[in-house]
């Protein structure tokens, strides 16, 4: 059995696409199987309840986050030079990388109510066009219940 994904997307976003893929590795670990579900990067799939779901994984930045060098000589003196830098700057950097946090929590939860609310309103009008079949067959039974006396007054 091959544990190997392939991935193809149209679209240049690697935030969707890796938040996708952390979203079906913790689901996998958890027990719960399947394959990934590409749909939303692959632009198929128009559900928005799965894209908000996936919203909040993007709001976790991690300001102390080191890119790694694989150099080998200049890879060390690189990493700790950010390190030194990331130090020196936390004071500067931490309010704003605070900033992005919170508005993309917060985008993240105006498009699960955006999400609830298309919902809510898409069961309405389900609800609506239940209602209208029901009353189109009330005035269909009511129609023919006229046509019958009508045609037993004229007899």
């Amino acid at each position: 059995m091959d544990n190997s994904f392939s991935v193809h997307s149209d679209t240049e976003d690697v935030e969707v696409l890796l938040a996708a893929v952390a979203e079906a590795v913790r689901r996998w670990e958890g027990g719960q199987g399947g394959g990934l579900n590409l749909d939303l990067v692959q632009a198929t799939h128009h559900d928005v309840r799965s894209a908000a779901q996936r919203l909040p994984l993007q709001s976790h930045i991690d300001s102390n986050a080191i890119i790694h060098s694989t150099r080998p000589r200049y890879g060390p003196w690189i990493i700790r030079f950010q390190q030194l830098v990331r130090r020196l700057t936390w004071w500067f950097q931490e309010p704003i990388i605070q900033q992005i946090r919170s508005y993309q929590s917060n985008s993240a939860r105006v498009v699960a109510g955006l999400a609830d609310n298309q919902e809510a309103q898409v069961a309405d009008t389900a609800h609506l066009q239940e209602r209208l079949l029901a009353l189109e067959e009330e005035v269909e039974a009511l129609r023919s219940r006229i046509s019958h006396l009508e045609s037993g007054n004229a007899g």
